[in-house]
C-alpha cells in the first residue's frame, strides 16, 4: 500500500501555508462561498502558489509536487483555470512528468519510465 500526502504550500500575500488542493484554496479565498466576481484574483493567487512550489522543487531536490483536485468549478472555475495554466507551462519542461497516482504506482511496480512526457 502506498500513501500519498498533499503538501502545504505558501499562498497569498502573507505566504500562509495551505494544503495544495482546490477545495482548501476555495475555503481560504472565499470562506467556501461562491465569489465569481473575484475568480481572476483567485486563479492568479492559486497559479502563483503552484508555480512557486514547483519552481522551488525543480531548482532544488526535485521532490514530486502533488496537487489535489476535485475538478469542480468552484469560484467560477478559478482553480481549474489556474491548474490548466500551470500544467501547460510545467508539464512540457525537460525532466518533468505530469502523471496520475495510478501511473506512478504502476511504474514503481514495474520500474519503468514513460519516454515521451515532458520537454
Amino acid at each position: 500500500v502506498m500513501h500519498f500526502s498533499l503538501p502545504q504550500i505558501p499562498e497569498g500575500p502573507k505566504s500562509r501555508p495551505v494544503i495544495a488542493m482546490d477545495y482548501n484554496l476555495y475555503v481560504r479565498h472565499s470562506g467556501g462561498f461562491e465569489r465569481p466576481s473575484q475568480a481572476g484574483e483567485f486563479a492568479n493567487r492559486t497559479y502563483d502558489a503552484f508555480r512557486a512550489a514547483f519552481d522551488k522543487q525543480y531548482a532544488d531536490k526535485r521532490i514530486p509536487l502533488e496537487l489535489g483536485f476535485h475538478f469542480a468549478l468552484m469560484n467560477d472555475g478559478a482553480y481549474w483555470n489556474a491548474l490548466e495554466r500551470f500544467a501547460g507551462e510545467v508539464c512540457v519542461k525537460a525532466d518533468v512528468e505530469c502523471i496520475s497516482f495510478r501511473d506512478y504506482v504502476s511504474r514503481q511496480d514495474a520500474s519503468q519510465k514513460q519516454a515521451s512526457v515532458g520537454g
